[in-house]
């Protein structure tokens, strides 16, 4: 069967390489030059490894993702550390990722600690999820960690990521965010590209075509093809089939997502001297949500001995932060991390090339010792009862199907979910047990 994919992220990958292995003529289509979405990679010249365009890590949770390393021969790639999450509240950085983190912190009273130990261990024994998509997190967290830690640890975070939407995302959100989240954490040595290269190899070895740096404008373009998978985000997937049916039509104009910037900096030295990896920023009036000091994580040798920050945020389409250059929103940025390290002297490294590159990109332009990515399809937003009215994987149209980021809830975003929606598409179309 000759079975066309719309799409070189993880998902569309995973898919491709599930079919081909089965024996299917498999031919991956993407727009853009590299492989990944957005789990896609850069690298600078005296750099190692390369590192992705927003930060990344493997939860020991991430089963999906382990199953598919293990068949790519990539396991022993795989390695794991505990790194140290904290918030940033009140003009303080917080440890906030051990129950003895919790206890200790200054900001609530004994109950309200307590409080937040058993709710949070109620959500990660909890299987039960349906319940918790009925109601709002607002609603749930208020009533059940108390309306202080509320409005202290999870209000300033809904409305971090979720703008104005933030009183309509349904608990179930949050239970998935809790029930997979592990302390430690793991990455693969040269980065998530690894990954997506291996894949990309056995791809072919299997036969199959991947074409980047191509556009596929409508389905008559792949006229060819017996079945054909869409991995895009819904607005180019509408592009691509304009015609759909009425009430599926309506069920994917109805998907909506919030984007995402990271402005990665690269620096002389360390910016979290208390060797935090994740940040959350639980103050009022950022412009954006974590700082994630990769090279707290992983050793900055591997990176020319740079020290990599992402400064990340999620903002509606419409925000004016998508029309601006990396200095400008480096300025921007730039008095709330002074808040955050009032002595760190910002210097920012310049490559050793003068130009860094992407990876199978023309050289990128970096010469400012830093980065900036976008991507309006980000985060997808979720209503309540989003279970009901998710689009189905296969489509009113025969032999077309579509699998987008929507498609994982009631799992939150990542490389294991993107993986498990690969195979999960790619079985709809050859219902083999995957080996």
């Amino acid at each position: 069967m000759k079975v066309a994919i719309i799409g070189a992220g993880i998902c569309g990958l995973t898919s491709a390489y599930t079919l081909s292995k089965e024996g299917h003529d498999v031919c991956v289509f993407e727009k853009e030059s590299i492989l990944g979405g957005l789990a896609g990679s850069f690298k600078e010249e005296n750099w190692q490894w390369s590192l992705e365009k927003y930060y990344h890590h493997f939860f020991s949770s991430d089963t999906e993702a382990f199953s598919l390393l293990r068949q790519l021969g990539l396991e022993n790639k795989l390695f794991f550390k505990t790194p140290k999450t904290s918030i940033f509240i009140k003009g303080g950085i917080y440890a906030f990722d051990t129950p003895k983190a919790i206890l200790s912190f200054p900001q609530l009273n004994i109950i309200d600690k307590l409080r937040v130990g058993l709710v949070t261990s109620w959500l990660k024994i909890t299987p039960f999820w349906q319940p918790l998509e009925r109601v709002t997190a607002c609603q749930w967290l208020k009533k059940y960690y108390g309306k202080k830690a509320y409005q202290m640890l999870w209000e300033p975070l809904l409305k971090a990521k979720f703008g104005k939407k933030y009183e309509e995302i349904p608990t179930s959100w949050f239970w998935a965010r809790i029930k997979k989240r592990t302390s430690r954490l793991g990455y693969l040595e040269g980065g998530l590209l690894t990954l997506a290269e291996s894949l990309a190899t056995k791809i072919k070895e299997n036969k199959g075509k991947i074409i980047l740096g191509t556009e596929v404008r409508n389905l008559n373009d792949l006229s060819d093809f017996d079945r054909i998978i869409i991995t895009t985000p819904p607005a180019s997937f509408l592009k691509i089939v304009p015609d759909l049916p009425g009430e599926y039509k309506t069920k994917i104009q109805g998907l909506e997502s919030v984007g995402a910037i990271t402005l990665i900096l690269y620096l002389k030295e360390k910016f979290l001297k208390d060797d935090t990896y994740w940040l959350n920023i639980n103050e009022a009036g950022f412009p954006f949500v974590a700082v994630v000091e990769h090279t707290n994580f992983i050793d900055p040798q591997y990176y020319g001995g740079n020290h990599l920050l992402y400064v990340g945020g999620y903002y509606p389409p419409d925000h004016p932060f998508f029309k601006m250059t990396k200095e400008q929103i480096y300025q921007k940025f730039l008095p709330y991390l002074k808040k955050i390290n009032p002595n760190f002297n910002f210097q920012l490294c310049t490559p050793r090339s003068p130009r860094g590159r992407l990876l199978n990109l023309p050289t990128s332009g970096n010469s400012f010792g830093m980065e900036l990515f976008t991507n309006l399809y980000a985060q997808p937003l979720i209503p309540l009862n989003y279970s009901k009215v998710l689009p189905s994987l296969i489509t009113p149209f025969p032999n077309l199907f579509f699998a987008t980021m929507h498609h994982i809830y009631p799992w939150d975003r990542g490389v294991n979910y993107a993986i498990s929606l690969g195979r999960k598409v790619a079985h709809e179309i050859s219902p083999q047990k995957d080996q």
